[in-house]
């Protein structure tokens, strides 16, 4: 990822659109989508604004995406939680979380501070991802507010009108065109985007031996 990449991730992750951003730093309609280099100046006047945005992951992508508060006696008696999706998650669950509506069978798991930020987990089912993912390996995922900025080609979760999916996959159109690894055994396929909920870059994985 470029330096533009990594800070369209952190506003995704803060839910920020774009002419939102492009007003807070004085930029012009439509400058974000059409600029390839961030100059310093732009670059000094982002981390200015959004203070919470770690410089140095943006430049190198060491370290967490944002800042780390400061350690307080409440921040050391409560952990942080992120809602684990269940492995037989009906279809829009995966949004009535992230929007903050009680999932009955949805878990509330401490956080993994080893990952960069993310939003939920969920367990993959099946053997369509193998070799890269099992079945029953817990995927951290980072869900894109932004469908402009889709990571096109990598591994991302689709909550659908027909379910739960995590696939590679690719813009096509009107439709989303989803790979599985183990392609010998399972086809391609394609999703109207009208049929997509919710949209998360996968950015972690535990595998439990």
């Amino acid at each position: 990822m470029n330096i533009k990449d990594r800070i369209q991730l952190y506003l995704d992750y803060k839910g920020i659109n774009t002419n939102e951003f492009e007003r807070s730093i004085g930029a012009s309609k439509s400058y974000w989508r059409n600029t390839r280099n961030i100059s310093a100046e732009v670059l000094g006047e982002i981390v200015r604004i959004y203070s919470d945005l770690n410089l140095e992951w943006v430049l190198s992508e060491k370290g967490s995406m944002v800042k780390q508060a400061p350690d307080t006696s409440l921040r050391k008696t409560i952990r942080e939680t992120r809602p684990r999706i269940p492995m037989n998650a009906a279809a829009g669950s995966v949004s009535e979380a992230l929007q903050g509506v009680k999932v009955e069978e949805c878990e509330q798991m401490p956080v993994v501070e080893a990952f960069s930020k993310y939003n939920y987990t969920l367990f993959v089912k099946g053997d369509s991802m193998e070799p890269e993912f099992h079945s029953g390996d817990e995927l951290a995922c980072l869900q894109m507010a932004n469908p402009s900025f889709i990571q096109w080609g990598r591994y991302h979760v689709l909550d659908t009108s027909q379910g739960v999916l995590v696939k590679r996959i690719y813009d096509d159109g009107e439709c989303i065109l989803c790979k599985s690894e183990a392609s010998e055994l399972y086809q391609d396929f394609r999703i109207p985007k009208s049929d997509i909920y919710n949209i998360a870059l996968v950015i972690g994985m535990l595998r439990r031996y």
